[in-house]
């Protein structure tokens, strides 16, 4: 059962002197022996409705909400000190479904590798600095973000990803870029509720646009679909993530890095070259991602991506 502990509950009051009519439920005094009503309505606050397991402590400056999901505590700390108002309390509550939603099914699948924080700060900030961003256990999203770009929710899946990396090194990496795209990836295979508002707002970019490794996020989501093969025991993006957080490679050696994320899945004795070959040969490569908001993109009704991908990493600890 979800708790609601709050120091900063929004009331209504109203008082009653004598003379005045009163409910059966409410509690009168006579002034002169003091005589008062006092009628207290309290107004619904979308935080009441995170889950049932979730249990929130709203405060002046912070919200803090903790739960625990398969054996390990999480919480989330949305820090107001810096909070103008500009995104709605209801825009704050669904930054919070969005975590709840997405960084536990990573910390699965990644972070208990990473040893990634369980502890998050997000920062809703009217400074004048990034979009969003995030280092350490702290993600910061600028107030006005979602005021002027309503819907872009999963800004904050990409960068509870960074979170989830704790710490690559991109100098160890065949390109630094596999930092932002590996984050992508997870904007897209975590997106919030199947990507109800992120398949609108956010394109997982072609072969046309995207046409090499260096760039290329469909590749990742599109080799893990080809070779992970549904099997947690294959699980190919497990493995590349594992080679990028340990940085074991330097980065003009990532032909033996390639051989190392393949070995035990289909794509074992191939090189990179020659799956990259495979992926732009397919129509996988080119199918439209943008759907309207609650349907199915071109790419999704061909392919069954995040129900195959989560569906195999998923089944033990998710509904």
């Amino acid at each position: 059962m979800k708790k609601i502990k709050t120091t900063s509950l929004i009331l209504a009051v109203s008082l009653f002197f004598t003379g005045c009519m009163t409910d059966p439920d409410t509690t009168y005094r006579e002034e002169g022996s003091e005589a008062t009503t006092v009628i207290i309505v309290t107004e619904a606050d979308p935080f009441d409705s995170l889950g049932e397991d979730i249990e929130v402590t709203i405060l002046d400056d912070r919200i803090v909400e903790e739960s625990c999901i398969n054996g390990v505590d999480y919480t989330l700390t949305v820090d107001l000190s810096k909070w103008d108002g500009k995104t709605t309390r209801e825009q704050l509550a669904e930054c919070s479904r969005v975590f709840w939603y997405c960084y536990p099914r990573m910390y699965e699948r990644f972070g208990v590798y990473a040893d990634s924080p369980t502890d998050v700060i997000l920062a809703v900030e009217n400074e004048g600095y990034e979009i969003a961003e995030a280092w350490d256990n702290h993600v910061h999203i600028h107030d006005m973000w979602l005021s002027d770009n309503p819907g872009d929710y999963d800004c904050l899946t990409h960068e509870f990803a960074h979170v989830i990396q704790n710490g690559w090194d991109g100098d160890r990496l065949e390109y630094d870029s596999y930092i932002e795209r590996f984050a992508d990836y997870c904007r897209y295979i975590y997106a919030y509720d199947q990507g109800y508002y992120n398949d609108e707002i956010w394109d997982l970019q072609t072969v046309a646009t995207e046409s090499d490794r260096e760039s290329s996020v469909r590749f990742l989501v599109w080799m893990d679909y080809a070779y992970s093969m549904g099997i947690k025991e294959e699980d190919l993006m497990l493995r590349f993530f594992r080679v990028c957080h340990d940085g074991s490679y330097e980065a003009d050696d990532w032909d033996r890095a390639w051989e190392e994320i393949f070995k035990g899945t289909r794509a074992e004795g191939m090189t990179v070259d020659q799956v990259w070959q495979e992926y732009i040969e397919s129509d996988f490569a080119y199918l439209d991602s943008h759907a309207e908001r609650g349907q199915l993109s071109d790419l999704l009704s061909s392919y069954g991506i995040r129900d195959k991908i989560r569906g195999a990493n998923e089944a033990d600890y998710f509904e």
